[in-house]
Formats: structure tokens, sequence, C-alpha cells
């Protein structure tokens, strides 16, 4: 990328940053009627990608957070948590409480790891370029969990979410694809260790562990 490409990008606002990122994916921008509601929405395989923007209140002051995220059907009964380590988590390490190690001591000196199921996560995380995407984010949050209750009422708890979020407003369209590409790659990767089914989340279905409704 040329110089001039670089400054021009790094003026963008929210809405501009969103449209170039849907362009460099080949996705589709879907202006909101603020630029706060604007998303981008990506077909991949029999998933739909979204990113977005949303507003957490605490107290008087409200925090925003910059968002991926995409529903698919589960194989089994597994969350995970990848997070980047900060002081907090330091302190807890000297207090014992270690997260999930998978091999890889870069990787774990800067991430935090949280699973119910050990071994499927370590299948997930066994994929270097998975991984790479994770480490070149300066912040980032990677979860696959269960649905809110109401959601999962309806939907059936054999759906869960795969959610890449950071906090703040992200302008740099080059952060916004790598945000897609990385739930994209887990969903890949989690077809391909048994932990997904390759077919969409149906409204009108709902879906239990092992059965469908």
């Amino acid at each position: 990328m040329s110089k001039t490409k670089a400054n021009d990008k790094s003026k963008l606002d929210r809405r501009e940053a969103f449209q170039s990122a849907a362009s460099d994916l080949g996705a589709a921008f879907v202006a909101g009627k603020r630029s706060s509601r604007d998303q981008v929405h990506m077909e991949h395989g029999p998933w739909k990608v979204t990113l977005d923007t949303y507003v957490v209140s605490q107290g008087q002051a409200t925090i925003t957070y910059t968002r991926v995220r995409t529903l698919y059907i589960a194989r089994d009964d597994f969350t995970v948590s990848v997070t980047r380590k900060h002081v907090f988590t330091r302190v807890s390490e000297l207090l014992g409480f270690y997260g999930l190690l998978i091999g890889d001591q870069e990787f774990e000196r800067k991430y935090k790891i949280k699973s119910s199921n050990d071994r499927r996560a370590r299948s997930l995380l066994g994929d270097r370029h998975l991984r790479e995407l994770i480490m070149v984010q300066p912040s980032l949050r990677l979860e696959i969990r269960r649905l809110p209750w109401g959601r999962r009422r309806k939907r059936g708890d054999g759906v869960r979410a795969v959610v890449v979020q950071t906090t703040g407003v992200i302008k740099e369209p080059d952060r916004l694809v790598n945000y897609v590409r990385l739930v994209v790659a887990v969903l890949d990767r989690l077809v391909k260790v048994g932990g997904a089914s390759n077919e969409p989340v149906l409204e009108s279905r709902t879906y239990t562990l092992g059965r469908r409704v």
C-alpha cells in the first residue's frame, strides 16, 4: 500500500471505514439511519457474518464496542474465550489461576484461554493461521458462546455465536477486515474439527444439540 493511500485510510470516519472494509471483503455495506447503525454483511458458505458497533451503558458512562458475529449450528456443548492478558490476568496467574495451554508459548504469553472443553479448544486453536489472525490485532476478545436466554428459547441450545469484539470505534479498514476473516477462520476450523454443522441456521427451526426440531 502506498503512503498516500495509508494516510487517506487513517483519516476515515466510521462510515467510510465500514464501506472500505466491505469493498475489500466483497461484502455488502448496509447504511443505518445514523452512521452508528451501519453494518457490513458478508456471506460465507451457509453463514451470514455481521460487522457493526454497539453501546453499553455503565452508570453515567457509555462504552462503544466494534464487533463481528455470526451464528452456527453446534455439534457439541462447546464455549471458549480468548482474551488479551492485562494486569488483572497477571495477578490471577500469580494466585494460580492459569488459562488453557495449547502448546504455543508466544500465544499463551499474550492471551488467556478459557473453555468448557479443553480438547475442542486445543483442536480449534491448533490452526496456525487462526492464531496469527488473533496475534496481529492490538486488542480483541474472541468468544464462542451460548445465546442470551431469550434468543436461546427461540432458537434452542444447539445454536452458538462466534463473536469477535474490541472496545472503541475501529476506523482502520485493515483491522475490520481482519476481524471478519478471523470469524470466518473460526467457522471453517469448527467444521473441520467436527464442532459445527456446515449448514445455515434457519429462522423457522429450533436446534438442540444432536437433534433438530
